[in-house]
C-alpha cells in the first residue's frame, strides 16, 4: 500500500488552510447565486480528503489542480493585461489580485514537487 506524505508539515498546513479559505470563499460564492462554484468546491473537497487520508493520488491531485489554477490564473492575466494594452482602465488590485493567485499556484506546484512523496506502507 501507498501513502501520501509530506516532508515539510508548513507546507502541508499552508495548503490545507489555502484550501479550506478557497472553499469558504466558493460556498459564499454558490450562496449567492453562481452555480459554477459547485463545481470548485467540489474539486477543493476532494482534494482536502486526498490530504487529510494520506491518499496516494494526494500528490497527482495537487499537481493537477495546481496546473488548472497555474492556467486559469495565468489566461486571466494575460486577458486582463491585453485589455489594458487595449485601452481598458488599469485597476490596481485586480492585477494585484490575478498576480498574486498565480503566485500562489506556481508555489504550490513547485513545493507540491519539492516536499511531497510516495511511500510504501505495510498493510
Amino acid at each position: 500500500m501507498e501513502k501520501t506524505i509530506f516532508k515539510n508539515k508548513i507546507f502541508e498546513y499552508s495548503l490545507i488552510g489555502y484550501l479550506i479559505l478557497l472553499s469558504t470563499w466558493n460556498l459564499y460564492v454558490l450562496g449567492t447565486g453562481n452555480l459554477f462554484a459547485i463545481i470548485t468546491c467540489g474539486i477543493q473537497g476532494l482534494l482536502l480528503i486526498l490530504i487529510l487520508t494520506e491518499n496516494k493520488y494526494a500528490k497527482n491531485g495537487i499537481k493537477i489542480g495546481a496546473i488548472i489554477l497555474i492556467f486559469g490564473h495565468g489566461l486571466s492575466l494575460i486577458g486582463k493585461s491585453i485589455k489594458i494594452f487595449l485601452g481598458d482602465e488599469i485597476v490596481t488590485s485586480e492585477l494585484l489580485k490575478k498576480t498574486m493567485f498565480l503566485t500562489i499556484a506556481i508555489l504550490i506546484y513547485v513545493f507540491n514537487e519539492k516536499y511531497t512523496e510516495l511511500v510504501k506502507t505495510e498493510k
